[in-house]
């Protein structure tokens, strides 16, 4: 009968073991199609700051997996570790025996799992490992997997690779980069500051006194890096100071929202003439615009 290893045991056999197994980082090379593979899951991952997003640890390839070991490192001020559980395909060959450690502050953690009894290995592809992360800013880093450790039933090492992962935080960002009023219309350039194509709305407003009409509103998707500039008419009751309010709506995601705002100032005065005819004073739809705070007159 083969003889059990103790679990303290088996775990000091996998640490002495991890400076002498074949590990190859994504890049190096070619890997031979036949070999193991430990890699992460989705390759790539991306997500909104705030949210949180899963990685699996998978293996490929393999033939006799009794236990693994394997070391993952991030960034930590992006990312904080919130779940690390046990995939599916070590326990499918029987009872396991897992394990993990996180530094939280380093951004690293170290997991490890056998089967136990006197037992074959697992052969084929599946998922080692299951963690969740929350995204806690902006910003991108390697998901490092490094220090890994496979090991066959009967204690040797398997030759593998290991790939590494990536994640960035999707960055969404719309902004009003112009606002031109007059008496007759608003010109509205906005634009898409950020890497996905985003679709909002954008309002603009006027003040006079104390009330507050809504001239329009548009609903615009802009692909990344573009800008668009929307004109909406309008006629303004009255002669007076008019404070115009351009608003594009903040989109999920988003967290530079103080350039989602744009405002001007105008001062609207109707133009009189005296008829020679008639002497009498007649009024037309003519105002002289003074855009307050840019300190600049126009005339229309």
């Amino acid at each position: 009968m083969k003889k059990l290893i103790p679990i303290p045991i088996l775990a000091f056999v996998l640490l002495s073991l991890i400076g002498t197994v074949y590990i190859k980082g994504a890049g190096e090379g070619t890997t031979s199609q036949n070999m193991a593979t430990i890699f992460i899951y989705p390759e790539t991952s991306r997500g909104n700051v705030g949210e949180n997003f899963t990685i699996e640890v998978k293996v490929s390839n393999v033939t006799d997996l009794y236990g693994y070991e394997f070391h993952l490192r991030w960034n930590s001020t992006l990312l904080d570790c919130v779940e690390v559980i046990e995939g599916p395909f070590l326990k499918s060959g029987g009872s396991t025996f897992f394990t993990y450690k996180i530094n939280s502050t380093g951004g690293c953690m170290v997991v490890d799992c056998t089967l136990l009894g006197d037992i074959q290995g697992v052969n084929g592809s599946g998922t080692l490992t299951i963690i969740k992360f929350h995204i806690k800013t902006m910003g991108e880093c390697l998901l490092d997997l490094y220090d890994t450790i496979l090991l066959d039933s009967a204690e040797q090492l398997i030759e593998h690779s290991a790939t590494d992962g990536y994640f960035y935080a999707l960055i969404h960002d719309v902004a009003i980069i112009n606002l031109v009023a007059s008496n007759s219309y608003v010109n509205v350039t906005v634009e898409n500051q950020g890497a996905q194509t985003e679709t909002f709305n954008v309002s603009v407003y006027y003040y006079l006194l104390i009330s507050d009409p809504l001239i329009g509103i548009e609903t615009v998707t802009l692909e990344p890096n573009t800008n668009l500039t929307l004109i909406f008419t309008w006629n303004p009751p009255a002669t007076g100071r008019y404070k115009i309010v351009a608003e594009a709506s903040v989109i999920a995601g988003e967290t530079d929202t103080e350039d989602n705002i744009s405002t001007v100032v105008i001062f609207l005065e109707k133009k009189s003439i005296c008829n020679a005819g008639s002497l009498k004073e007649t009024r037309l739809s003519k105002f002289n615009v003074n855009i307050i705070n840019f300190v600049s007159m126009l005339e229309f």
